[in-house]
């Protein structure tokens, strides 16, 4: 098992523990989970009183060479305990199966709130919380399954960030095509493609948004994007902005080997994945810091479970990156379009299906 030492201060020194997962994870978390209120919550400090949380923990079916979604999650949970100066455990690769068993064995291990960072797992966190009495942050669920004191829920709101992609991408073009790679039927996906687009068309309607998705569930389809990708960009596009956790490695392969192609990513940031680093526009960056420190002082109050806890550009969950493609007049039209999205002037259509995101890009504006 590794550990890396991370510093910062409030109630403890705040650590950042990193496990393998294996049979062993709940002796693992036990051994390397140290400081005050190590152990399993009870029903009277969860539900009512509050718990002080001083250590907690994220659980990722991936780990943070995606570049996506599990890259901000580990991020965040690591700069949320730096913030509040406690300690993380960080389990990824925990991939899907016996999720429950997982979660329980991070509770056991000490853990006062967890982050269980998938959708894919909000069924086995339910149960885990109600067994358990811990406090777990789902993801992209409603209201209706908050919980007070065991269940709340992350929620990214794509379509915002992926409208500053699309202003930014529709300044860019020169092809005056622009194209869109999402590896799986994902509402987050959906989201974002559907706000890109009248991002485009916001800035010129008749540029030409191209779509395509490399399978219904092809997360980690590095072979797949690459293809996914060549095929868009033979397609005309000079902006790609691609979705897709480990398909990216695809994606990237395919813009590094392409001419006069700017790439647009999503979550994370692509950088090192680049051979070429001037051929990233930018990144839809998802920080989730604000959310998981929120979520954490809820839990301290006993309040925890009463609201969801949004990923969005007033919050500064939702930005795009800077990098030196971004030039000032695309900056300038990119903080315009955040604060109409904070003021409520600009509202990004949230599609739900492929069919909704078609016909956004069919309606080009109107």
């Amino acid at each position: 098992m590794n550990i890396l030492t991370s510093g910062g201060r409030r109630r403890t020194a705040s650590r950042l523990v990193v496990v393998t997962v294996s049979g062993a994870l709940a002796l693992s978390l036990a051994a390397c989970s140290s400081g005050r209120g190590g152990d399993t919550p009870t029903d009277d400090s969860t539900a009512s009183g509050g718990t002080e949380v001083t250590q907690f923990a994220l659980v990722a079916p991936e780990n943070e060479s995606d570049y996506g979604y599990n890259q901000a999650g580990i991020e965040a949970a690591n700069e949320a305990a730096k913030e509040l100066g406690i300690e993380v455990t960080i389990v990824p690769d925990a991939g899907y199966d016996n999720i429950e068993t997982v979660l329980t064995q991070v509770a056991d291990g000490g853990a006062q709130f967890i982050v269980a960072h998938a959708s894919g797992y909000n069924v086995g966190a339910a149960a885990t919380a109600a067994a358990k009495k811990v406090p777990i942050l789902i993801q992209d669920a409603g209201e209706d399954e908050n919980v007070p004191g065991q269940i709340a829920a992350a929620k990214p709101e794509g379509q915002e960030g992926g409208y500053l992609a699309g202003i930014a991408a529709a300044m860019s073009t020169t092809s005056k095509k622009v194209g869109i790679v999402v590896s799986a039927d994902n509402a987050n996906w959906f989201a974002m493609s559907s706000g890109f687009a009248e991002g485009v068309y916001s800035v010129d309607p008749s540029i030409q948004v191209l779509y395509t998705s490399v399978g219904p569930a092809a997360y980690a389809d590095a072979a797949g994007g690459k293809v996914a990708t060549e095929q868009i960009i033979a397609s005309g596009a000079d902006v790609v902005f691609g979705m897709g956790d480990g398909a990216t490695h695809g994606y990237l392969q395919a813009i590094d080997a392409a001419s006069n192609v700017k790439y647009i990513a999503d979550i994370g940031d692509v950088t090192p994945g680049l051979s070429d680093p001037s051929k990233l526009l930018t990144s839809v960056r998802w920080n989730y810091e604000p959310a998981y420190v929120e979520a954490i002082k809820d839990v301290d109050a006993g309040t925890f479970g009463t609201k969801t806890y949004p990923v969005d550009v007033e919050n500064g969950g939702m930005y795009l990156q800077e990098t030196d493609a971004m030039t000032p007049e695309i900056k300038a039209a990119v903080d315009k379009a955040s604060q109409g999205i904070i003021d409520g002037s600009i509202t990004p259509t949230i599609a739900t299906s492929a069919d909704e995101v078609a016909a956004v890009i069919a309606a080009k504006g109107n």
